[in-house]
């Protein structure tokens, strides 16, 4: 009996023929000269959606007893011919900044919006015993934790040993999406 488990995606470039070592992984002996099979796809570029019967349809030749694991379905991008994108750099450079900025606004606007430099100002006067105008002994060290902290939030800085929420909402979003726009072919 052969086992194959799907993959949840696979990205293969147009032209390109989609072979089963592409969508599924396969478990047994005879896994490694059934992976080198076709399966049957379109060929226009996209997302489609290819049911776990079309592994199976590709397979039943070489071996008739084939279980099924994993997902019911793997979604298949077929990305766009390469064409060279000019303007990337510069939209990355603008998004970039746009958010840089737009965080930053945000981070002030807070501030102002809780006092902020008051509480920055009685916690050095608590710590000193003077008053300060401008408690910048304070007011360095909490930026520098503000940048650390959102940096180790996500996952930016440091060895990569969990998971970071940034990962899993992107994760989730490209999950919907597939679900979305995946054609059956």
């Amino acid at each position: 009996m052969l086992y194959l488990q799907l993959k949840a995606r696979a990205t293969i470039h147009p032209g390109e023929q989609l072979l089963l070592r592409h969508i599924a992984d396969a478990l047994d002996a005879q896994g490694e000269k059934v992976m080198d099979l076709p399966v049957e796809c379109t060929k226009k570029e996209g997302v489609w959606r290819l049911p776990a019967m079309a592994a199976v349809k590709a397979v039943v030749g070489v071996c008739p007893e084939v279980q099924v694991l994993g997902p019911a379905e793997c979604f298949v991008h077929i990305l766009p011919e390469n064409k060279r994108n000019r303007t990337r750099a510069l939209r990355t450079v603008f998004a970039f900044l746009i958010l840089t900025v737009g965080s930053a606004l945000a981070i002030t606007w807070f501030h102002a919006d809780v006092n902020m430099m008051d509480a920055q100002q009685s916690l050095y006067r608590l710590l000193t015993g003077h008053q300060a105008e401008n408690a910048w002994l304070i007011t360095a060290p909490y930026s520098v934790g503000v940048f650390f902290g959102v940096s180790l939030f996500y996952a930016l800085l440091g060895r990569r040993r969990t998971v970071a929420p940034l990962e899993i909402k992107l994760e989730e979003y490209r999950q919907s999406a597939e679900q979305a726009s995946g054609l059956t072919p």
